[in-house]
């Protein structure tokens, strides 16, 4: 049956390429979230999905429906920011083009699967997974105790990965009367006057722990910035914003507690100072015209290499010549953060590219490393939800 696949996959190989150069063409004009959203919908339509929306939030869904409703599994990637310093986005846009054509290989082959093949493009800003988060409090409420697993289409080198490092941003705010002669140059002297903070932060660096799977946390500050240049007396504030990424054995809070106690004391000696620590938040306007506050957090995640969803799917990539390997994103973040962290859906990651690569300049699309990852998500989603099709054959397909 997988054979059969595999040959359907040659007559997807023209719409294949021509929907790849869209894609392309789309990602170096810059076009708007709305446009790009609207191209992958179009798509889904043009390749027979049995059902095409999009929410509230800017999720793209398409449906290739199984014939009994008993479980499903969902293919999720991103449209939006890759929450790196650089946007090489060509690495990103090839998870859309395969989770896609996946649904319409899986359609065409005719192999039977249990439930529904869920396909999902969900937006998501710097450090937010607003996108992923609505889409399972609307659109997928209902399929919740349905779902038998999800597989991020992201860069994982044709591997199987299975979780990466948690990723925040937090704000440490220094409020007061601050009576000073370091106010009169307020560009320096507010350098000056941050400096102790920031330098200890960074010996915290040093000391932050670390997880042989996943690799080490980290901290490293974003911007500073200073409000207040009111007549002396007045109450000022220095805000300093942190990156910090982090692994299973922290916790938030317990970040942020740390973190106010370093700069506790570091200013016990002004009087009356305020410190206060809390993670960052982006008030965020999706195209669709929906307004969402969003705290700037993606919650660390690790499923078990030995969970049956994990086994069963490095299983069926070897047995058609996948020579996969369990694995770990050690720089990206991804939808798992909520899909694993929060809700507990078994997850997992397979695609094209490797993760080291990402923030390289975008280029050109290979046909034939999009076909074996269309090809591995497939086998992927039919390990987990397909029929028996014992006594069928080629001709009577």
């Amino acid at each position: 049956m997988y054979a059969i696949a595999k040959k359907r996959m040659k007559g997807l190989e023209g719409p294949l390429e021509l929907f790849s150069k869209k894609i392309a063409d789309a990602d170096q004009k810059d076009v708007a979230l709305a446009e790009f959203a609207e191209l992958i919908s179009q798509e889904m339509k043009r390749l027979g999905y049995d059902d095409v929306s999009k929410d509230k939030a800017g999720n793209v869904v398409g449906i290739i429906r199984g014939y009994e409703g008993k479980e499903d599994i969902t293919l999720i990637s991103h449209i939006g920011s890759n929450d790196s310093q650089e946007e090489g986005l060509l690495s990103f846009k090839a998870g859309i083009i395969s989770s896609l054509y996946a649904g319409a290989l899986l359609k065409r082959s005719l192999l039977p699967i249990s439930g529904d093949l869920i396909v999902c493009c969900v937006p998501r800003g710097d450090c937010c997974d607003f996108g992923v988060k609505y889409l399972f409090e609307n659109s997928l409420k209902k399929r919740m105790g349905r779902l038998k697993g999800v597989v991020l289409s992201e860069p994982t080198d044709l591997n199987v990965n299975l979780g990466h490092k948690g990723r925040m941003e937090y704000e440490i705010v220094v409020k007061g009367r601050i009576d000073r002669e370091f106010l009169e140059n307020k560009g320096i002297n507010m350098l000056g006057t941050m400096f102790p903070l920031i330098n200890e932060l960074e010996k915290v660096s040093h000391t932050l722990p670390s997880d042989f799977s996943l690799g080490a946390s980290s901290l490293k500050i974003k911007d500073i910035s200073y409000s207040g240049y009111q007549p002396q007396g007045e109450e000022k504030e220095f805000r300093l914003i942190v990156d910090r990424a982090f692994v299973p054995e922290e916790e938030t809070g317990a970040i942020l507690k740390r973190a106010k106690s370093i700069a506790t004391l570091i200013y016990k000696g002004e009087p009356e100072i305020a410190i206060n620590t809390a993670l960052s938040k982006s008030r965020i306007r999706t195209y669709t015209g929906l307004d969402i506050v969003s705290e700037k957090e993606f919650k660390p995640w690790k499923i078990e290499n030995n969970h049956p969803f994990v086994t069963s799917s490095l299983e069926v990539l070897k047995d058609n010549g996948f020579g996969s390997q369990l694995g770990y994103w050690k720089r990206i973040v991804t939808e798992g953060s909520y899909t694993f962290g929060e809700l507990k859906i078994p997850t997992i990651g397979f695609g094209i590219g490797r993760e080291e690569l990402v923030d390289s300049p975008s280029g050109s699309l290979a046909i034939d490393e999009l076909e074996r990852a269309i090809f591995g998500q497939v086998l992927i989603a039919h390990r987990s939800i397909g029929m028996p099709t014992f006594g069928w054959s080629a001709d009577e397909i």
